[in-house]
């Protein structure tokens, strides 16, 4: 198992015991989705608390990280609508191939 692979099993791992779903959005961006009760606040909290360390998993190099999480006008949709999902875009080929092989075995 080369480093990337593990590194993807460990990502996908992590976000699971977490209970988030993930999602390749393209080849520079990781998705991480939880569907929550609407109005839940203490779901989106836990939501909220545990995404940043799921997402340094991610090994990608020079992007960002977006979504619905407390600091953006994102958390009060996913308040409402019961989904939180972060993004984490960047430079990582061989980690979002890894991904993106790993999520197909199922």
């Amino acid at each position: 198992m080369t480093k990337s692979q593990q590194q993807a099993k460990d990502f996908i791992m992590a976000a699971q015991v977490s209970g988030f779903s993930v999602v390749v959005v393209n080849p520079n961006v990781v998705r991480i989705i939880k569907d929550i009760t609407p109005g839940d606040k203490s779901a989106f909290a836990e939501c909220d608390m545990n995404y940043s360390s799921v997402l340094a998993l991610a090994p990608l190099k020079g992007g960002s990280s977006w979504g619905s999480d407390g600091a953006s006008i994102g958390g009060v949709v996913a308040l409402q609508n019961g989904r939180f999902h972060m993004n984490k875009s960047g430079d990582g080929v061989r980690f979002m191939n890894a991904l993106t092989a790993e999520l197909k075995k199922g």
